[in-house]
């Protein structure tokens, strides 16, 4: 079920798994960053959704630590706010982008949100962005 958006990203939710998939379709200002991000939140809260694709491979270019400090500062908090439980998101990244986040040490190491009620992975295919979620959900729903 897709969700209306700007041109510069596309949203959609699937039931089975429950997934949602967010997808950048250009390189964007942070304030089209935000209100990206925002429109996911809704759509998350909506479907009471906390398994997240976020497909960033048309930007070219991966996030910068500016971006990353709104997302960190900002942006993440509210997730437990407003979904309650662990919110998990899967990174789909160009092997560029990936060895960009890597070696940029302004961008924090994913182990900076290890026990914080979000999750974040980064993945250069689709199949293993979704094993990985079909993994947090399976485990999540142990814990419930």
């Amino acid at each position: 079920m897709s969700t209306p958006t700007p041109n510069y990203f596309t949203l959609r939710y699937e039931t089975t798994p429950a997934v949602l998939v967010g997808c950048w379709q250009r390189m964007v200002m942070p304030f089209e960053l935000a209100r990206g991000y925002d429109r996911m939140l809704d759509a998350a809260e909506k479907h009471q959704c906390r398994f997240w694709l976020v497909d960033t491979t048309p930007r070219r270019v991966g996030l910068d630590a500016g971006d990353v400090q709104w997302m960190r500062e900002q942006f993440f908090p509210q997730l437990p706010k407003r979904l309650g439980g662990t919110t998990y998101i899967a990174l789909l990244m160009a092997p560029h982008q990936l060895a960009g986040a890597l070696a940029d040490p302004r961008i924090a190491d994913l182990s900076h949100y290890d026990r914080r009620p979000y999750q974040l992975a980064r993945f250069t295919t689709e199949a293993e962005a979704r094993a990985w979620l079909q993994l947090c959900a399976s485990q999540d729903a142990q814990v419930a």
